[in-house]
């Protein structure tokens, strides 16, 4: 099995050279790939059988902007009319033995040793738009309940130490207590 070590919180590079070392060299399609018929580039992408999964990292301006939102969003829809799978890895989640399965439905032996959620951030859900918000509850449902609860855990750290005004919007204050 391919072991992996990222240190540190994820970042896209550290993301793409993980990527790369566990499909390997010839599955690997490369980074910065032009989204046919667009100015726009996907992230990296990589082929295995003949199946193509295209890799978006998202920081915390695809939360934040509609408009960032919107080519996401036609990024995605070229993508799925080609055939290809797409995996947008949010960035308060990090790559782990178990994000690796959920997300890509690989297995490799990942050595990771910064926790999931909103630790080296000062970009919290509070500053998302309202379309941020609503992926971010999506997002944050799909994940297994172990990632689910460490994220949740950062946000509850993160209230208690910034109040919860500045860290959650109204909407979501709900899900962590002050």
């Amino acid at each position: 099995m391919t072991e992996v070590r990222v240190d540190g919180y994820l970042v896209q590079k550290k993301l793409e050279d993980a990527l790369k070392a566990i499909v390997g060299n010839s599955a690997w399609e490369g980074r910065e790939l032009l989204v046919p018929g667009t100015r726009r580039r996907w992230d990296m992408a990589y082929e295995l059988g003949s199946k193509v999964t295209v890799v978006e990292f998202d920081g915390d301006a695809h939360y934040r902007d509609p408009l960032k939102m919107k080519v996401d969003n036609e990024k995605d829809v070229t993508a799925r009319s080609l055939g290809y799978k797409v995996v947008r890895m949010p960035y308060w989640v990090q790559l782990t033995n178990q994000t690796l399965q959920h997300y890509f439905g690989l297995s490799a032996e990942i050595y990771q040793d910064f926790p999931h959620g909103f630790i080296a951030t000062k970009l919290f859900p509070a500053s998302y738009c309202e379309m941020g918000i609503e992926r971010f509850e999506r997002e944050l449902s799909s994940l297994p309940n172990s990632v689910k609860d460490a994220v949740m855990s950062s946000l509850v750290d993160r209230c208690a130490e910034h109040g919860a005004d500045y860290v959650l919007p109204r909407k979501l204050r709900c899900i962590a207590p002050q």
